[in-house]
């Protein structure tokens, strides 16, 4: 065993996924990372410019690409039943935004417009 105790198969797969991931995908670059026990036990990367593999020191802008993700979860979600889009987001996150004020929205409402979520 290597990298913290994953396999040798185990490596390769991850390796051929990164790979695989980023040829389909068509990104410019991907990493990804197995943490075990709050450490890092594998990390691979891929660029689609030989020797210009991404590193511990590059840094990918997401901006506005959090929202996309949190309305596929919230929508996630709610198909397996464990929320329900009129449900106040004080419900699930507790009374206070994190600045100390209240929670106006619904998730409905945040998946609508975003502009009210607190």
């Amino acid at each position: 065993m290597t990298a913290d105790g994953l396999l040798p198969a185990t490596l390769r797969a991850l390796d051929h996924r990164v790979a695989v991931g980023q040829a389909e995908g068509r990104t410019p670059s991907l990493v990804g990372a197995v943490v075990r026990g709050g450490r890092q036990a594998w990390c691979g990367s891929r660029s689609m410019l030989a020797g210009h593999e991404p590193d511990g020191n590059t840094q990918y802008r997401i901006g506005s690409l959090t929202k996309m993700f949190v309305a596929v979860l919230v929508l996630r979600l709610r198909d397996e039943g464990l929320l329900d889009l009129a449900d106040p987001l004080g419900h699930w996150s507790g009374p206070q935004t994190p600045t100390g004020g209240c929670w106006p929205a619904t998730a409905a409402r945040c998946q609508a417009s975003w502009s009210p979520c607190g």
